[in-house]
């Protein structure tokens, strides 16, 4: 089954919240967006440094630092960010350069699965960031950002 990673997922979720809102002047911190879809902050951090290692966020230190895209959502592809988190995007063991395929020599799939694979990463490729955005039903998103807060009282 073809499946993302949670790691991926988590990195969607950040970068299509981040394409709302943010803006190098604008950022969002690791921490908002933990709190607001409930993902572990420490994991969600990592994914988030890697995204900036990989050139895809900018990350700005300090008391009012935070994190933005690096590109405009149009010019961040969906591939990017997978391969980004989770490496290049491999549907069968003879495609994965790491890991020796014993039936290679006699495999009549192999020709077949890398077309496939090859479709695949052409469609991931041309979805961008900004596609994920676009809400079909026109409602207004709440993001971390655009989140209000609310202040509670204890008893």
């Amino acid at each position: 089954m073809l499946r993302f990673s949670k790691k991926v997922e988590y990195a969607l979720i950040a970068m299509t919240d981040m394409s709302e809102f943010t803006t190098p002047d604008r950022l969002v911190t690791a921490k908002a967006l933990a709190a607001h879809y409930l993902i572990p902050q420490d994991i969600l951090g990592k994914v988030l440094q890697t995204l900036v290692r990989e050139g895809l966020l900018v990350s700005v230190q300090g008391v009012k630092g935070g994190y933005a895209l690096a590109q405009s959502p149009e010019c961040i592809k969906i591939k990017n960010i997978i391969e980004a988190i989770d490496g290049a995007i491999v549907l069968v063991q003879c495609y994965n350069h790491f890991e020796p395929c014993g039936q290679f020599e006699h495999c009549n799939i192999k020709m077949p699965m890398q077309v496939i694979q090859e479709e695949l990463a052409g469609f991931f490729n041309k979805i961008s960031l900004a596609d994920l955005k676009t809400d079909k039903t026109g409602a207004p998103k709440e993001t971390a950002f655009s989140r209000p807060r609310v202040l509670t009282e204890l008893p």
